[in-house]
C-alpha cells in the first residue's frame, strides 16, 4: 500500500486520474450551468446552488404519518423513487446521469412535509488529498536536483 505513494509510475496514475474526473466535472457543471440558463431546470422543478448541484423538493402526503416507523420509511422511500423516474428520464436525455449521486433529507415541520433531494456529481475515484500529493510528490522531484545544483555551486 505504501507503494502507492513511492513510485512514480503509480503516482501518475492517481495524478492522471483526478485530473480526468475533474475534467468530467467540469464538463457535467457546464451541462447544469447551460441547462439552468436556457430554463430546461426550472421547467421540471429543479433549482441549483453555486457548484451546479440539483435541489428537488418532493413533498409528502401527511398521512403517511399515521403508518408506523418501519413502514412509513420504506413507503417514503419508494414515493420518492416513482417521483425520481421523471427526472431520470430528464437526465438520461441530457446525458449525465450516469455521473450523479442523490443525497436526500426528511424534512417534517409545521409548513413542509417531505424531501429535499440533493443531485450532485458523483467523483468516483477523485480524492482532493491524493491530487494534492501527487502535486507535492512531482514538484519535491523537479526542486531536489535543482537545489543540489545550487548547492554544488
Amino acid at each position: 500500500m505504501i507503494l502507492e505513494y513511492l513510485y512514480p509510475a503509480r503516482v501518475y496514475k492517481k495524478f492522471s486520474t483526478c485530473i480526468k474526473e475533474l475534467a468530467n466535472y467540469n464538463k457535467f457543471k457546464k451541462i447544469v450551468l447551460e441547462l439552468n440558463d436556457t430554463g430546461k431546470l426550472e421547467e421540471i422543478g429543479l433549482k441549483i446552488d453555486s457548484n451546479s448541484n440539483m435541489y428537488i423538493g418532493i413533498d409528502l402526503n401527511p398521512e403517511l404519518l399515521l403508518y408506523s416507523e418501519t413502514s412509513q420509511e420504506s413507503v417514503e422511500l419508494r414515493l420518492i423513487s416513482e417521483k425520481m423516474n421523471k427526472y431520470n428520464d430528464f437526465l438520461t436525455k441530457e446525458g449525465i446521469l450516469d455521473s450523479i449521486k442523490v443525497d436526500y433529507e426528511r424534512v417534517q415541520n409545521d409548513e413542509f412535509y417531505g424531501y429535499i433531494l440533493q443531485i450532485s456529481f458523483s467523483f468516483k475515484k477523485y480524492k482532493r488529498s491524493d491530487l494534492i500529493y501527487s502535486i507535492s510528490y512531482f514538484a519535491s522531484l523537479l526542486l531536489l536536483p535543482l537545489l543540489a545544483i545550487l548547492m554544488i555551486l
